[in-house]
């Protein structure tokens, strides 16, 4: 559970890759912007926390507040020098979810390759899936249907595709930590640029859409996404002084 001592007003939650990382230069002009401000940075990422880690070394940045691990299926706070796991959100996405029996309804469709094994948990199945697979796509989801699963599935990039528990992924990540930080939604902006950001759009968050975003989620038109025209962390910029951040 978070430790309340450092009160926020506001929440910044933003994808990695593709979206806060993607040029170096703005990436640091935003950080700079951030600094001394009211608001809790998040990262919402499908990596892995090792991962996160060694970026946050790599480039010399200040961690996040908290960390929104392998598509929505884990929460890290970061407290007193390191990230501590959220175990209470584990508790909550365990509930209905059978990893094994989803893995068995698909072992025979060819189209599918799994990733590898370092982007597996108990809580994520993960494949690869090629562009132009609708027709896959519409027979994963009719065997779901028919088996009455209760499952996530978000396809992103053309190319990755993520089984989730039912009760977690991004959006619903996203309402675990406002409730955390104690903010409510208007307080709140998102930020992505593919198809695993987009169940954030769609919960209703106010959030920044980057120039560079894959098509999948470019085509995302409701009134509460800022399309930026700047790409990468240039756009989180430009969005956040559309609504009026920073």
């Amino acid at each position: 559970m978070k430790n309340t001592a450092q009160a926020y007003q506001r929440m910044l939650c933003t994808d990695l890759d593709g979206t806060f990382i993607g040029d170096d230069a703005s990436m640091y002009e935003l950080l700079r912007l951030l600094k001394g401000k009211d608001i809790a940075l998040v990262f919402s990422t499908g990596r892995h926390l090792p991962s996160i880690c060694t970026f946050i070394s790599q480039n010399a940045i200040r961690p996040p507040e908290a960390a929104i691990l392998m598509v929505g299926t884990e929460i890290y706070f970061y407290e007193q020098g390191d990230f501590i796991r959220d175990t209470n959100w584990t508790e909550i996405i365990s509930r209905d979810w059978d990893r094994q029996k989803i893995r068995e309804l698909l072992a025979d469709i060819e189209e599918l390759v799994l990733q590898d094994e370092e982007w597996q948990t108990p809580f994520k199945l993960s494949y690869y899936l090629g562009v132009e697979q609708l027709g896959v796509l519409a027979e994963i989801k009719r065997r779901i249907h028919q088996e009455k699963i209760k499952v996530r599935m978000v396809y992103s990039a053309g190319r990755f595709l993520d089984f989730l528990p039912h009760s977690s992924g991004k959006a619903k990540a996203v309402e675990y930590l406002a409730r955390q930080f104690s903010l409510n939604r208007e307080q709140v902006v998102v930020c992505g640029d593919s198809g695993n950001d987009l169940d954030v759009f769609e919960a209703g968050f106010k959030g920044i859409i980057v120039g560079n975003a894959h098509p999948e989620l470019k085509s995302f038109t409701g009134n509460n996404a800022y399309h930026a025209t700047a790409s990468y962390a240039a756009g989180i910029i430009e969005g956040l002084r559309y609504f009026n951040f920073i």
